[in-house]
């Protein structure tokens, strides 16, 4: 079964997120996310069983703008 996108809000630095939705907010695979966090060039937080980006992480990655707006990004 096809996973789905989550809907993106705008992204809040202090938030943690699930792998899921960092994978949308950087438009990223899912085994580029899981390469990028085993190489060590995705800072994670693990909560038991569960591991979470947090959302200063996903902002450096993506170079979103502060108001989150998931559909402009960086050059």
């Amino acid at each position: 079964m096809a996973r789905t996108r989550p809907t993106l809000s705008p992204l809040d630095p202090a938030q943690r997120y699930s792998i899921d939705e960092a994978i949308a907010y950087l438009r990223s695979s899912r085994k580029t996310a899981y390469d990028d966090i085993r190489e060590g060039r995705l800072a994670t937080i693990k909560e038991g069983k569960r591991r979470f980006v947090p959302g200063s992480e996903i902002a450096r990655r993506s170079r979103l703008p502060s108001n989150g707006d998931p559909q402009v990004r960086g050059s």
